[in-house]
């Protein structure tokens, strides 16, 4: 009864993303810093941040998508933008580079909330409450 009890308020604990094994990992390295969105000991990978430290550049880049070139638009709270897409081939992911001094950017890092917008394309990138902290140093580590 009590592991029954226990188990079930944990379930209700847990965000789904956790529930299914995803969470996002800070990896920091002097060359460059990645913020993935993965399952920890597999190869399954949603989305990347990632920066040169002290560029002042973040390039998003979400795996379930190829590459195209063109804009995106993205928006956090109040603030949006355009950004230019990383043309590359098919097995490319889709990826557009942030500057980390725009209004937007701050936005995401307060709310942990980004949408990008390319075409039919809408894709959110969200950080739970026990993941802005890791959003947080990832974006200090590359603001310039």
């Amino acid at each position: 009864m009590v592991l029954t009890t226990l188990a079930a308020l944990l379930s209700l604990t847990a965000t789904p993303s956790q529930a299914d094994g995803w969470v996002w990992s800070l990896y920091e390295d002097t060359r460059e810093t990645v913020l993935a969105r993965e399952i920890p000991d597999t190869d399954r990978l949603t989305t990347t941040l990632a920066c040169a430290p002290g560029s002042g550049r973040v390039v998003v880049s979400f795996y379930d998508l190829p590459a195209r070139s063109g804009f995106a638009s993205f928006r956090s709270g109040d603030a949006s933008g355009t950004a230019e897409m990383a043309a590359g081939d098919a097995s490319d992911p889709f990826s557009l580079t942030l500057r980390t001094d725009h209004p937007a950017l701050a936005n995401f890092v307060a709310t942990g909330s980004l949408e990008i917008v390319s075409g039919d394309q809408t894709r959110m990138v969200t950080f739970s409450r026990p993941h802005l902290a890791k959003l947080r140093r990832f974006t200090e580590i590359c603001a310039d």
